[in-house]
């Protein structure tokens, strides 16, 4: 492999360029072309980034032998066959979350990466963030000693559009999809530092929303019960500003993080924090600082994988993956149709 790793782009829209501009600071990571939904959009993107090339179609772009790998930014309903274009086409993928729009599709998606022996990542960047490896630290250390309970939101406040795709269910609409994943796979792994495993499935689920006018979940909050007695509360909203606070709760205290999923509140952002509050002690702020912004330090830990297929731990393994999709199905049939999916056995 290069020592650096050549980045095409799908999609031109503000998390396509939030990942091109922090590569602009990576030396082991660059974007050289770019596809959108029109060839004028790739142009304007390639000339605002400067980067080396644009294409006219996605297909284009991935007969680019300059290409290393893709990432996909482009609405959910698209993941799938993106993903499944770029895999036959031997590229390395980092996706944007959801991988898909549900359980079933992901597994085609990892089943193609595996046959084609290429990398594929859900873009869940808080996973590959240093703040988050400082707080698994303080837990497995013990510092608010045994964990019983998380409290975890990703929810904010955007004007009530039908064509928008946060309200739109042919465009994947619904806070569940868009944001559910981020707290939802955060209790996921923490029940597993609990457990001693990677991640853990939720035995239970129940769970709430507010159904808006185009059918569209614009809050949604779920219970999850874990096998070790842990228990999560966790909440999206796209049309509530609920705030992005995840708080662990221990024998002895809690953390809390302001924002863990864009750490430092910030897509730029180098500083994070998070606070530990122990009995009897004075609370410890703990900050977190590093010469990248997030996406590229996403991207850095792609291309430092390479050529292992699935990223180590706490980056999302395709099995994280796969059981993170269940849950996100369960809680959207839930919330939706007042069930449960009965082929999601890990949750009833």
């Amino acid at each position: 492999m290069n020592d650096v790793l050549r980045w095409g782009v799908i999609g031109t829209g503000g998390i396509a360029a939030d990942f091109c501009e922090a590569l602009t600071r990576s030396r082991r990571c660059r974007v050289v072309n770019v596809a959108g939904s029109s060839p004028a959009k790739a142009r304007h993107f390639a000339e605002r980034f400067g980067l080396d090339g644009w294409s006219e179609e996605i297909s284009h772009l991935l007969a680019d032998r300059g290409v290393d790998a893709v990432y996909i930014a482009t609405p959910h309903p698209l993941h799938e066959d993106h993903a499944l274009k770029c895999i036959a086409a031997g590229k390395h993928v980092l996706c944007e979350k959801p991988l898909t729009l549900d359980e079933p599709g992901a597994a085609r998606v990892l089943a193609a990466a595996k046959r084609q022996g290429v990398f594929v990542m859900e873009a869940f960047m808080y996973r590959c963030h240093p703040l988050l490896h400082q707080l698994l630290t303080l837990l497995k250390d013990g510092a608010i000693g045994a964990i019983h309970h998380i409290r975890a939101d990703f929810g904010f406040r955007v004007a009530r559009t039908p064509e928008h795709r946060l309200f739109n269910l042919a465009l994947g609409g619904g806070s569940i999809l868009d944001v559910g994943g981020y707290p939802v796979s955060f209790a996921r792994l923490i029940a597993g530092v609990v457990e001693g495993t990677p991640f853990a499935e939720p035995t239970a689920l129940t769970a709430t929303g507010l159904i808006g006018p185009t059918g569209a979940d614009e809050l949604a909050n779920a219970q999850l019960t874990f096998r070790s007695g842990m228990t999560a509360s966790v909440t999206s909203a796209v049309c509530y500003d609920v705030g992005t606070t995840a708080v662990v709760f221990g024998d002895h205290g809690r953390i809390v993080l302001p924002d863990p999923w864009i750490p430092g509140s910030r897509r730029q952002g180098l500083v994070s924090e998070l606070t530990v509050f122990r009995d009897g002690r004075d609370a410890e702020q703990v900050t977190v600082q590093t010469d990248l912004a997030t996406y590229a330090i996403e991207a850095e830990l792609v291309r430092d994988t390479l050529p292992a297929l699935e990223a180590a731990w706490p980056a999302m393994s395709h099995a994280d993956t796969l059981g993170n999709m269940r849950v996100l199905d369960s809680w959207q049939a839930a919330v939706h149709h007042g069930r449960i999916p009965s082929r999601h056995s890990t949750v009833s």
